[in-house]
């Protein structure tokens, strides 16, 4: 499973709140109240605690008021104090809601998975139980309907899923029900399954998409494919020019290079490599005619 970044697994939540009541119910299946809504709330306990105290995600499941609170913590290491922070997290959140609370550890991590799942116990009789999703606990997303209802969870499932055997089958629906939402969440959430996945999966991921099934339900993940490889195409032969004009003694002042490093035309970059061959300034090289 390529590693979940924290900042992107917490903007999963933030987005889509109703994930972490998903994940509770559906796969560890947590018991929850009747509820209407699941709400990000303020995530700071420093107010009441002596010295600072941040959880990573703070939610509440409310019927016109809250019902349940849940604890968000996205883990990647073992850490013996979280078992300490978390029953103060937990503590405070129990007093400011006058409710229930849940503790929900998120990881990437198949040992930090068994650790965090042990029960804390902070005194005799007194037990804290620890919901955890580990690596293998994400759910496979394997079809555009379910994608569609909830695409955080598909995300999510990419995430986890992608680079494994079978993670084709979560990755199309996943781009397909990713590319129908708005600009921002389209690009940004894309943009994150992309990077995650090996040069294998990332070739056996385009091939599949020519296909007649999802060669026009996933233009946008198609083009956006070929615009990472075009850009990385282009960032070597801007690297090649700077190497080939190096060699002729052809000196690039700082902002020239800028240029050339940030140029993302193919067309234009193969122009100066051409002119570089028989060119005896950096001017005979970038002129325009």
């Amino acid at each position: 499973m390529p590693s979940l970044p924290h900042e992107l697994t917490l903007a999963l939540f933030r987005e889509c709140p109703e994930l972490a009541s998903y994940l509770l119910r559906e796969v560890l299946g947590v018991p929850l109240p009747r509820y209407t809504e699941v709400r990000v709330e303020e995530a700071d306990f420093t107010q009441i605690a002596p010295i600072e105290f941040r959880a990573d995600l703070v939610l509440t499941l409310r019927d016109k008021t809250p019902v349940l609170g849940v604890v968000l913590e996205m883990q990647r290491k073992m850490d013996e104090r979280k078992r300490y922070t978390w029953l103060v997290y937990v503590a405070v959140l129990r007093a400011r809601i006058e409710k229930d609370v849940v503790l929900l550890v998120i990881t990437d991590d198949v040992a930090v998975a068994a650790w965090a799942a042990a029960p804390i116990v902070s005194g005799p009789g007194s037990v804290q139980a620890v919901y955890v999703i580990g690596p293998k606990g994400v759910p496979w997303v394997r079809t555009a309907e379910e994608a569609r209802r909830l695409p955080e969870l598909a995300v999510l499932s990419a995430l986890a899923h992608g680079n494994e055997p079978a993670g084709l089958e979560v990755l199309l629906p996943t781009l397909e029900a990713v590319a129908a939402l708005d600009e921002g969440r389209k690009k940004f959430y894309t943009d994150a399954i992309l990077v995650a996945l090996n040069e294998a999966t990332r070739q056996a991921l385009e091939k599949e998409m020519q296909t007649g099934k999802y060669e026009y339900k996933s233009e946008f993940a198609r083009s956006y494919i070929a615009q990472g490889r075009a850009e990385g195409e282009a960032k070597g032969e801007a690297k090649a020019l700077l190497t080939l004009l190096a060699a002729r003694g052809i000196e690039v002042d700082d902002k020239t290079r800028e240029t050339i490093l940030s140029c993302t035309d193919l067309e234009q970059l193969d122009r100066w490599i051409v002119r570089s061959a028989n060119a005896s300034s950096l001017a005979d090289v970038l002129i325009e005619t």
